[in-house]
């Protein structure tokens, strides 16, 4: 009897046991459309992930576009937005409210200022309306396509926005220059570069000129500037934050590329002549603005930073005279002038402005003024004694100041 009892329950298990795919059908059929729902969820839910990120794509090229036509900014978004596929779009004006609708792009176009300072909290150093403008935020708004869950999730709105800013950058100095150098002033610049070098300078006309005539990349000066001091693996602002003589200026000068050989020989002849030893704030000459970030060798993408030669050379010496005043003994040649003297007061230039500056609009360069006084000592001759001896003669000072120009800002 027992054992009858164990053979039927083992007869039984053994039924169990070979109804398994039956089981297996059911929990199929059953689980097969939950299976199917997270399926079409996942495959819309990653289609939706896809396109905010060609969305965001978009929006960035969009604001870069937009800033760098600062004064057509919502053309240049429709046309980035339409011509890169992007469906329907309207851009959304001042005080309106567009909603979002399938088959429809609602952009926002803002223009304003963005200050990139550090000490400005990222979500407040785009100040919109704030002018001068020099930085656009757009923002898009759109209902993603939806493929297989459209009536299992809400409707999804995919929101993006981008920030871009384009600062222009222009180079400038304040300072006079001279257009040209003859027979009959040649002596005089002769005399003035040997004041404030300290040295016996004797250049031609054709140096001169050579040198009026020269602009010298101030970026690849930097870099002679450079080995000059032993710089190495730094920035420009670095380079610019050290001190050097006028004879090293003159020499890294004459070592830019590009430069014509009469001026590069008229700089390595200052450069031997000079024995002012002072070395001057190389930031009082030259301030490169943003482009001070760059290391050596970089150049920036459409910004050409060039200076003067003789204009730089004469502003570094400038900075190295010490007594500030030069006393200058002309040979005029005229008849009845028995002597003349020259002497030439610079001004201490402002601390805060450089001879040359690179700045966004706005940026301020100033100059200092420089006097010049002039005496001119004249004889008469007396024919009744002596035979022409002077017996009378008139110092005539002449004074003259060359103001302060007013500050200058590129426009």
């Amino acid at each position: 009897m027992l054992l009858s009892s164990r053979l039927k329950i083992r007869r039984l298990a053994r039924l169990m046991l070979g109804d398994q795919r039956a089981n297996f059908t059911v929990m199929t059929a059953l689980s097969a459309p939950v299976a199917l729902a997270l399926a079409a969820v996942a495959i819309d839910e990653a289609s939706i992930y896809t396109e905010r990120r060609e969305a965001q794509a978009m929006v960035d090229l969009a604001a870069i576009t937009a800033a760098s036509n600062i004064n057509n900014v919502q053309t240049a978004v429709l046309t980035t937005l339409t011509d890169n596929g992007m469906p329907g779009v309207v851009v959304q004006g001042s005080g309106q409210t567009i909603p979002a609708a399938v088959g429809k792009t609602v952009v926002t176009v803002t223009r304003g200022r963005y200050a990139g300072a550090s000490s400005v909290n990222v979500d407040h150093r785009f100040q919109a309306g704030v002018t001068p403008y020099n930085a656009v935020h757009v923002t898009l708004r759109k209902i993603p396509n939806r493929y297989f869950a459209s009536s299992l999730i809400p409707t999804p709105i995919i929101g993006t926005e981008a920030t871009a800013s384009m600062t222009p950058q222009a180079t400038f100095s304040v300072g006079s220059r001279l257009l040209s150098v003859n027979t009959s002033n040649s002596p005089i610049l002769n005399a003035l570069l040997g004041g404030l070098l300290g040295g016996n300078i004797s250049l031609s006309v054709m140096d001169y000129n050579g040198l009026i005539s020269a602009d010298v990349s101030v970026l690849s000066f930097v870099d002679a500037l450079a080995v000059q001091l032993n710089l190495t693996g730094v920035t420009y602002s670095e380079v610019l934050a050290s001190k050097a003589t006028v004879g090293q200026i003159a020499t890294a000068m004459a070592n830019v590329p590009g430069l014509g050989n009469t001026a590069k020989v008229a700089l390595q002849t200052m450069a031997s002549k000079s024995t002012n030893t002072v070395k001057i704030p190389l930031s009082h000459l030259i301030d490169l603005g943003p482009l001070g970030r760059l290391g050596l060798g970089q150049r920036p993408a459409g910004l050409g930073v060039d200076a003067s030669a003789m204009g730089m050379l004469m502003a570094a010496a400038e900075l190295a005279n010490g007594s500030k005043q030069i006393d200058l003994g002309l040979s005029t040649g005229i008849p009845g002038v028995l002597s003349s003297t020259l002497a030439i007061a610079f001004g201490e230039p402002p601390q805060s402005s450089p001879w040359l500056k690179v700045g966004e609009v706005g940026t301020i360069v100033r100059t200092a003024q420089t006097r010049i006084k002039l005496v001119v000592k004249i004889g008469a001759g007396n024919s009744n004694v002596g035979g022409g001896i002077t017996l009378v003669s008139v110092s005539l000072p002449l004074h003259s100041k060359l103001p302060m120009p007013r500050p200058n800002s590129p426009t």
